[in-house]
């Protein structure tokens, strides 16, 4: 996985420099073009935010085995267009496994997209979708979601997108695969969003206790390596209502509350057994997939009466 952030005066080299997407950027706006991406790639996902100061058409052909979407985040009175269909603030542009796109971009034009391996979104899907949802979302150029939904997207991905571009130490296989499974969740929400909630199998509380079992062994089995509701759902073959509801009813905790305490006693296991002169709480906290390192304060301080920097450690 890599993240960086470059500046072009030239769309074809802007275009050139976002890999897997054969594709080919013709300015259409006067005078020199300035853009930004702002990328990180890995090997089953991709995200990427561009801004063009000058009108650009785009076309091209997506990643093949992935599905893509992608979102306008100006503020411009010119629409983007694609595939003949204007892009509006609270619609998504959907491309699949290799297909063939063309975009008019409008001067301004800044463009959050993100994509993820088709074959594991597929898998996952099958347990939250309906036959017919399932068709429609192998078809549809673009799909209208909700401010509140997109805004529950932005908040749960982005700011993990900002962190590892500004701290690319931080880039590991931990991050890597808890930045997929966000994404991964995301996408799930963007296509299951409309689903009454109401409808989700929320079995009998025998099976509901089976699967807090299960899922405490296999986060068990684990070890340090943090185990993500969808690796459950993965696992268990549920859906993560199912699994959500389960946990409540066995619990009263939703499974995210049981992962992440999961993984604060491991760094707190960490931070006693490490001395600070070797690994500091951030490095740690980091390495357990705890990127917003308030918010893990916080919750660390909930969970265990102390902040991370007042446990004990070895040597100190």
């Amino acid at each position: 996985m890599f993240a960086e952030v470059r500046s072009f005066n030239d769309p074809q080299q802007h275009a050139g420099a976002i890999p897997g997407w054969q594709q080919i950027y013709d300015q259409l706006g006067r005078g020199c073009l300035c853009s930004e991406l702002r990328q990180i790639s890995a090997e089953r996902f991709q995200i990427f935010q561009e801004v063009l100061d000058k009108r650009v058409v785009q076309h091209g052909s997506a990643p093949p085995g992935r599905l893509c979407i992608a979102m306008h985040l100006g503020t411009g009175h010119a629409p983007v267009v694609q595939g003949g269909h204007q892009v509006g603030a609270d619609s998504l542009v959907l491309l699949r496994d290799g297909e063939e796109f063309l975009l008019h971009a409008p001067e301004g034009m800044d463009f959050f997209a993100m994509n993820v391996d088709s074959l594991r979104f597929n898998t996952l899907a099958a347990f939250e979708l309906d036959e017919q949802q399932l068709r429609r979302l192998q078809t549809m150029p673009q799909v209208a979601i909700s401010e509140a939904v997109l805004q529950r997207v932005k908040q749960r991905i982005y700011p993990i997108f900002q962190y590892l571009l500004e701290h690319s130490w931080a880039i590991s296989p931990g991050a890597e695969k808890m930045l997929e499974d966000s994404l991964l969740d995301a996408f799930l929400d963007l296509f299951s969003h409309a689903v009454d909630e109401g409808r989700a199998r929320r079995g009998n509380f025998a099976v509901s206790t089976y699967l807090v079992k299960r899922s405490q062994e296999l986060a068990q089995d684990a070890g340090d390596t943090p185990l993500s509701i969808l690796d459950l759902c993965e696992q268990l073959r549920v859906s993560r209502s199912t699994l959500q509801n389960s946990f409540q009813a066995v619990t009263g905790m939703r499974p995210v509350e049981y992962l992440r305490n999961l993984r604060l006693n491991a760094v707190r296991r960490r931070l006693i057994s490490t001395p600070a002169c070797e690994q500091n709480v951030s490095e740690i906290a980091v390495q357990m997939g705890f990127y917003h390192l308030s918010h893990f304060a916080g919750h660390y301080r909930q969970l265990f009466g102390e902040l991370p920097s007042e446990t004990w450690r070895e040597g100190g």
